[in-house]
């Protein structure tokens, strides 16, 4: 194998180093100004969207026939995973905003699926569950994230519990990438 010559590989150094000082987060150049700073409601609502959306993609692309299939026999179904990413997105939308909101699916964070027997039930049961508590987050703004919820034997700001969620939707979205990769399929987020 030829070597390649320094002056060249300099060259190509500098190209890479023109470039990559040119390109900052995001795309954005050093020449280009920044977008202003959004509220800390609109930040949150961001990720608990984004996450949220992701989920519902796996909810809607994942094959039907396949919603009980589980990698080991101690964990939970495709399906099953849904159904408690959704079902605790509504824990904590119920708390912050001190109501009843959503579907009754039962005590606790995992519905059974018998009460969500197809798939189209628990796609609707995930999109609800990110639609409401984006709704939450909006109507109560930044003010809604400095209040305070009891959460176990203590009180934290809400915007610590919808962190929480929005951390927790993000594991489940990794062990349902898992549950992809097992079945031979590419998860949506990695076709784009």
């Amino acid at each position: 194998m030829k070597r390649v010559p320094a002056h060249f590989q300099l060259a190509l150094w500098a190209l890479f180093l023109t470039a990559a000082t040119n390109i900052c987060a995001w795309g954005q150049t050093p020449n280009q100004t920044p977008r202003p700073v959004q509220s800390r409601s609109d930040e949150i609502l961001d990720r608990w969207n984004y996450i949220g959306n992701q989920l519902l993609a796996m909810a809607k692309d994942f094959p039907e026939d396949k919603y009980d299939f589980k990698v080991q026999k101690d964990e939970r179904t495709f399906a099953e995973n849904l159904l408690h990413a959704a079902a605790f997105e509504y824990v904590v939308t119920r708390r912050v905003s001190g109501t009843s909101i959503g579907p009754n699916f039962g005590e606790g964070d995992n519905p059974s699926r018998g009460m969500f027997k197809t798939k189209a039930d628990v796609v609707k049961f995930v999109q609800q569950a990110v639609a409401d508590g984006a709704s939450v987050i909006q109507q109560q703004g930044d003010a809604g994230l400095d209040k305070t919820t009891q959460w176990g034997k203590r009180f934290v700001h809400n915007s610590y519990l919808w962190m929480f969620a929005i951390e927790h939707s993000g594991e489940h979205y990794g062990q349902l990438v898992v549950y992809y990769r097992a079945n031979n399929m590419v998860p949506p987020a990695s076709r784009q």
